[in-house]
């Protein structure tokens, strides 16, 4: 009996093993087959109703070359999928040397039911230099699988949208990446107040969006992202539902708190950054934020505060600072942003920057002046553009460190200058500021406050846009 209870042991890890490298559990197990393509090696395949995207990887390469680049798929035969154009170009030609590897997506071959098996015959252009000159010469090969999910059910059209990271520093994870949209770009399918715009990815997961502002001209959205590798692309895609329907909710889909016509009904700002606040109902947060100095540095003429779907911090004539303090931010390698209701007033914003002994420095300063949006530095320095600023809302974003500074007043209007190099004390922590000495008393309204991480060497990923499908 023992010698059969250790069988029977051996029998049962030997299954759970094979079950966990799936041989015996379907969902695991390899999804799609390949065959030809030499000298290519078809390293995966997917395929749904946005397109078959495969990976493809260089094997060997003839006649020494030492690159080969794929620019043109012919479909010649499907089972259980469509080709809408049988010879398609790659919009973005595919460049390899042996052993490296690239991803394309081929929107001529398309799934559009899940879990159907697939197959599809094709024929891939490629070309390679010699001491006699250019080839240009096919492959042919089948791969085949099983299809996936793809576009959400709820939209009818989508665009996609590829965002480039040039650096050779892959961006932090999660990624807040920005993107800006002409109204070119999804006018003929966006409901008017864009809430049936709804980012995804290829396997159709909702990007969490957060819509920062929109005019007739263009649109803002704050996307949360994976990681984004040094010298790569990812693409994600930009999707309408009718016009009639709103996607909006406070999870992945959502906008800044003063553009619902309820205050914040659809912000979903606090799932897509790491530190948000939108000042919503009529009392402080104190979680985050706290009142006067951190470090017992508490200024003896206070200005006054108050809370109401939105922050109002308000300094008189005999009231030299007033200031609201992020106690959950450590470090200077973020975007600062907020957005504040348009002033009747051409006063200064002020962020104050703290440590544990207290203010460290009052820099830098933003101010508005007979329509100038300037910036000031610890030195008197500043710069200043031309610009409106009686739109609805007035949108900040700072990149603040030791040595320079970065402003854009709606996303649009850029301010760079230099501003001294500190040593400030740990942690460093963020705050909001308004100082005034004068004979009114004036107070902006915050409607909301962010940090976001920077990407790589402050250069953010570029962002273009397809054609809608």
């Amino acid at each position: 009996m023992m010698t059969y209870g250790w069988a029977i042991l051996i029998i049962v890890i030997v299954a759970v093993i094979l079950y966990s490298m799936g041989i015996f559990n379907p969902s695991s197990s390899v999804t799609f087959t390949s065959s030809g393509f030499s000298p290519f090696i078809i390293k995966s395949a997917f395929c749904n109703n946005i397109g078959l995207k495969v990976a493809i990887q260089a094997g060997p390469l003839p006649n020494l070359a030492t690159s080969v680049q794929v620019t043109k798929v012919y479909i010649t035969s499907t089972s259980g999928g469509t080709i809408s154009k049988s010879e398609y170009n790659l919009s973005s030609p595919i460049t390899l040397t042996s052993g490296s590897t690239a991803t394309t997506i081929i929107p001529a071959a398309v799934c559009n039911t899940v879990n159907t098996k697939y197959s599809f015959s094709a024929a891939l252009t490629y070309s390679y230099s010699t001491a006699a000159g250019n080839v240009v010469t096919n492959t042919t090969g089948t791969v085949a699988g099983t299809s996936i999910a793809g576009k959400p059910s709820a939209l009818t059209n989508y665009i996609p949208v590829t965002i480039t990271n040039t650096q050779s520093t892959s961006t932090p994870q999660p990624f807040q990446q920005m993107v800006n949209a002409s109204s070119s770009v999804y006018s003929s399918y966006a409901a008017s107040n864009l809430q049936n715009v709804e980012f995804f990815y290829y396997n159709g997961t909702v990007i969490p969006s957060w819509l920062a502002q929109y005019n007739s001209s263009y649109a803002i959205w704050w996307l949360k992202v994976e990681s984004i590798p040094s010298g790569s692309s990812i693409t994600v895609y930009m999707g309408f539902a009718p016009t009639s329907t709103n996607l909006f909710n406070t999870v992945n889909d959502g906008e800044a708190p003063q553009l619902s016509s309820t205050y914040a009904e659809y912000d979903d700002g606090y799932n897509i950054f790491p530190f948000y606040s939108n000042f919503h109902g009529t009392s402080l947060n104190t979680s985050k934020f706290s009142i006067g100095m951190p470090g017992g540095s508490s200024p003896t003429q206070l200005g006054t505060y108050s809370v109401n779907n939105g922050l109002t911090i308000k300094v008189n004539s005999t009231q030299s600072i007033g200031v609201i303090t992020s106690k959950q931010y450590n470090g200077y390698n973020s975007y600062f942003g907020f957005g504040i209701a348009p002033p009747t007033w051409n006063k200064g914003v002020n962020f104050a920057i703290v440590g544990s002994n207290g203010l460290i420095a009052v820099s830098p300063a933003l101010y508005f002046q007979d329509g100038l949006f300037l910036v000031a530095n610890d030195n008197g320095q500043s710069n200043q553009t031309q610009v409106d600023n009686t739109g609805a809302l007035n949108n900040y974003l700072l990149v603040y460190n030791d040595y320079f500074i970065y402003a854009w007043f709606n996303y649009s209007h850029e301010i760079y200058l230099t501003t001294n190099a500190y040593s400030y004390v740990n942690p460093r922590i963020l705050g909001i500021l308004n100082s005034y000495k004068g004979n009114e008393t004036f107070g902006p309204i915050y409607y909301y406050f962010l940090t976001a991480p920077l990407p790589p060497n402050g250069v953010i990923p570029t962002v273009s846009f397809g054609s809608i499908a």
